[in-house]
């Protein structure tokens, strides 16, 4: 099953009056498109998501567990300084192997 499958699965979960179901489900949706790739196989980005995101000539792909996020570098260091300050303050116990 694809992410969005799941994704869609969780949301038919939540009650049709739910009051979140409509914002969850727009932003997780309403903007989705099916992917297009070049001749040789690359996934081709929509101009307006890579200006969203301010990439220009350099992308830095970041994974995250399942799935990974695209990036303009400049903007993923100070987002990833931040996280990494909250983490420090947080300091969270991942608990792995139950």
């Amino acid at each position: 099953m694809s992410r969005m499958e799941q994704l869609a699965t969780a949301t038919d979960k939540m009650g049709v009056f739910d009051d979140g179901l409509d914002d969850l489900s727009a932003m997780l949706f309403a903007d989705a498109r099916p992917l297009t790739f070049d001749v040789t196989g690359r996934i081709v980005i929509p101009n307006d998501l890579l200006r969203y995101a301010g990439i220009k000539d350099t992308a830095v792909f970041v994974g995250r567990g399942n799935s990974f996020q695209i990036w303009n570098p400049a903007e993923f260091e100070k987002i990833q300084a931040k996280a990494l300050d909250n983490l420090r303050k947080a300091k969270p116990n991942l608990i792995i192997g139950q």
